[in-house]
């Protein structure tokens, strides 16, 4: 049986944190109350994550916006790059 592979985020200030699921789930719950807009974009994100052993925080948050645009929820898309990007 395989492990889980852990996977951790670096902040801007370079400290280190272990990623967990629930976080990329509550930045979507903040943007819509659709749940399977946040369902599906949830689980897209986690498969590109699945190859990351570390990963910087800016490039995670981008991860989450190019998805939520690749699914055309432009909208969401904006309101999270807004938030978060710029």
């Amino acid at each position: 049986m395989q492990a889980k592979k852990k996977l951790d985020i670096q902040l801007n200030d370079g400290k280190i944190i272990q990623f967990m699921p629930d976080m990329i789930h509550k930045d979507l719950l903040s943007l819509t109350n659709n749940q399977e807009i946040v369902y599906r974009t949830e689980r897209l994100i986690l498969v590109q994550l699945a190859s990351y052993n570390l990963i910087k925080l800016h490039e995670l948050r981008m991860i989450i916006y190019r998805t939520l645009d690749q699914l055309r929820y432009h909208k969401i898309a904006s309101k999270y790059y807004h938030e978060e990007l710029s």
